[in-house]
């Protein structure tokens, strides 16, 4: 196994591309960021080279979804490029070479998974199939080839579980915090919350669930700003689903 592999972006997928193949002795590592100052930070940070005229086996693009047509349009088309994004259609590019390795996963430099923690769905056109295969293959990546439909939805799916969830639990957090109360007192309950999500059967509970508006109302006497906003709007919606009404 032996790649030559350029990431494109320094944000945090590129971090955590880098942080994980960094570790392949056979992999060489070029990164181009938006200007040469980002790719000499990140090139330091990570030990690799910054991208000039080096020969690439393929290209990982890990920029926003709004840039990344015209970072294909500065791309050898000859060379597979894998966009590393959930909501970006392959339709859209005339990179003939271009595929999709999208990593189903909550990404941050600050704390950067490991590749064993990481689902990837994936979309190859024919051109850029046998490469991307290939390098799944060698990396021992858990991967779901999806339709274009599928990964959007999963994509939607993850903000609603990781963005909102996370949210919405560190805002849980912040509150007991106020009290002095320790955030390691509710491990216990996020592990078993998590744990629910995957038990067959709806285990919706809490006072919203069971239409407990004395227990509402003493919440929202102790609520103020965005966190009572956030409460009464979520409360609402459980109400809704389960046919109450606030």
């Amino acid at each position: 196994m032996s790649w030559k592999i350029g990431l494109i972006g320094t944000g945090n997928v590129a971090s955590f591309w880098a942080e994980n193949l960094s570790r392949f002795p056979s992999v060489e590592l070029f990164v181009k960021g938006r200007t040469s100052e980002a790719s000499n930070i990140f090139s330091e940070k990570f030990k690799i080279q910054a991208l000039e005229s080096q020969s690439i086996d393929c290209f990982l693009i890990c920029v926003q979804d709004r840039n990344i047509d015209h970072i294909l349009q500065t791309i050898d088309p000859a060379i597979p490029s894998f966009i590393c994004a959930g909501l970006y259609s392959l339709s859209s590019s005339n990179h003939n070479a271009a595929g999709i390795i999208y990593p189903l996963q909550t990404i941050q430099a600050k704390a950067i998974t490991s590749f064993d923690e990481v689902p990837f769905l994936c979309e190859f056109p024919s051109t850029a199939r046998a490469c991307g295969l290939r390098f799944l293959t060698d990396f021992n990546l858990s991967y779901t080839e999806a339709s274009e439909e599928a990964r959007f939805a999963a994509h939607l799916a993850a903000v609603f579980i990781n963005n909102f969830g996370y949210f919405t639990m560190k805002r849980g957090l912040s509150h007991a915090a106020t009290k002095d109360l320790p955030a390691d007192l509710f491990k216990p309950i996020i592990e078993k919350t998590m744990a629910n999500l995957f038990i067959k059967g709806d285990l919706q509970t809490g006072p919203a669930r069971r239409n407990d508006l004395e227990t509402i109302a003493k919440h929202q006497a102790k609520l103020s700003g965005s966190s009572r906003e956030l409460y009464d709007f979520i409360s609402n919606s459980i109400m809704k689903t389960y046919g109450n009404e606030l």
